[in-house]
């Protein structure tokens, strides 16, 4: 189960800057942790090269079933940073965000989740983000982890109906925040490309399922 994981790119704290399967009754899946950690999923799969590197790791790996893509995913976005680098994660939050301590991480978190913003997908990636560091770094545990993940979930539910609006605004956000940024344009042709194609992990798992 580790097949894709052992594939992460070591690069991949440069995103840091900026339950259980089930079918419904349409067949489709439900994994509400996973979806959670899909809330900053173009920052791990910008980290991992892209759309086409991430398709490829799934295919090299042989998963090939919306249940075995379900698994890969689960691998690659469920805290993708790893403990064994906490000082590396603990340097990206502090230069990124100047947080170096629980508290600063989660009164971060929370003004991240809850203030008034129009394009608040923006928000949520980052979040979920932030919390992937905020693990690796020991500043939270997995549970605490879970908890502000799952919360955030529900909020980004309520806020959108898909995944296409949800990126569209992220890339909204995103160019806000700097529009000069060098890597405006591979973001904003991944937020457009991230969620097409039947094997993509966002069509395999909606934001809201329908009934």
């Amino acid at each position: 189960m580790k097949k894709v994981k052992q594939l992460k790119l070591a690069a991949i704290y440069c995103i840091a800057i900026f339950s259980a399967v089930s079918c419904s009754k349409s067949e489709q899946l439900k994994d509400e942790q996973l979806s959670s950690f899909m809330l900053g999923g173009i920052y791990f799969i910008h980290g991992y090269g892209g759309v086409g590197d991430v398709e490829a790791m799934m295919s090299n790996a042989g998963y090939t079933t919306n249940e075995e893509l379900v698994s890969g995913y689960k691998e690659i976005f469920e805290f993708p940073f790893e403990k064994s680098d906490a000082a590396g994660a603990k340097r990206m939050l502090k230069s990124a965000w100047d947080i170096t301590s629980k508290e600063s991480l989660l009164e971060s978190l929370e003004e991240l989740k809850t203030r008034d913003y129009t394009y608040k997908s923006w928000d949520y990636a980052r979040v979920t983000n932030n919390v992937c560091m905020g693990y690796a770094s020991g500043y939270i545990t997995k549970e605490e982890s879970l908890e502000i993940l799952s919360e955030t979930l529900v909020i980004a539910k309520e806020k959108y109906t898909d995944w296409d609006t949800y990126f569209s605004d992220f890339e909204k956000g995103r160019v806000e925040w700097n529009s000069n940024d060098p890597e405006k344009e591979s973001y904003e042709t991944l937020a457009k490309t991230i969620t097409k194609g039947e094997k993509s992990i966002y069509n395999i798992l909606p934001l809201n399922l329908q009934e």
